[in-house]
């Protein structure tokens, strides 16, 4: 939790100063990707996702509630973006680059109702398990409507990894340890606006 907040506020206090910005307008990325931030060839941006779940369950009995049970998680995931892009080649209003971005996914998970306690007893366990990276390389094309404004379109390669280990000791001098490792890589394809200031 201390190190999602400490990124959060080291990716807030770098994004105060950039001389250019770029919003997604299709691709697949942009339900989650879609504001980057440069300042001369770097580049960054913080994205955010929410999603919650809630149940209630009502028994009844001969018209009389003989138990209610209320529970609900909500999760949080902030995505901090850190990149280098670099220029291939210059043709009249024709820009190239490539690109690459590394980045975390970093959930905050809450319990609510019954589910509030288990969710803060192993909440670092649920964090360790949620928390994410990755890696994009792209290469992208720019076309210039005028000094100050552009169309971009890349493409590129998205690589997410997950690593989880624990290691659990019952006292008696027997432990069980449990490592998972998975990765997921995709390519996409995504056409942005591109403000230069």
């Amino acid at each position: 939790m201390k190190k999602t907040i400490i990124i959060l506020l080291t990716f807030t206090s770098i994004a105060m100063a950039y001389d250019a910005f770029s919003i997604g307008v299709s691709g697949v990325e942009n339900t989650f990707h879609s504001a980057t931030f440069y300042n001369n060839r770097l580049l960054y941006g913080i994205d955010f996702a929410h999603f919650s779940f809630n149940s209630e369950i009502t028994e009844k009995e001969d018209y009389v509630v003989t138990q209610n049970n209320d529970a609900g998680i909500s999760v949080n995931i902030f995505m901090p973006r850190l990149g280098y892009r670099m220029p291939v080649k210059k043709i009249d209003r024709i820009n190239t680059y490539n690109q690459i971005e590394g980045y975390l996914i970093l959930p905050m998970v809450k319990g609510k109702g019954d589910a509030e306690e288990p969710i803060e007893e192993y909440e670092d366990e649920i964090h360790d398990a949620l928390t994410l990276l990755g890696i994009k390389l792209s290469h992208a094309v720019e076309y210039e409507f005028h000094p100050q404004l552009s169309l971009t379109a890349s493409v590129g390669l998205n690589w997410i990894y997950w690593d989880y280990n624990q290691e659990d000791a019952d006292g008696y001098g027997e432990s069980l340890k449990t490592e998972l490792s998975a990765n997921l890589s995709y390519t996409y394809t995504m056409l942005a606006l591109h403000f230069k200031f």
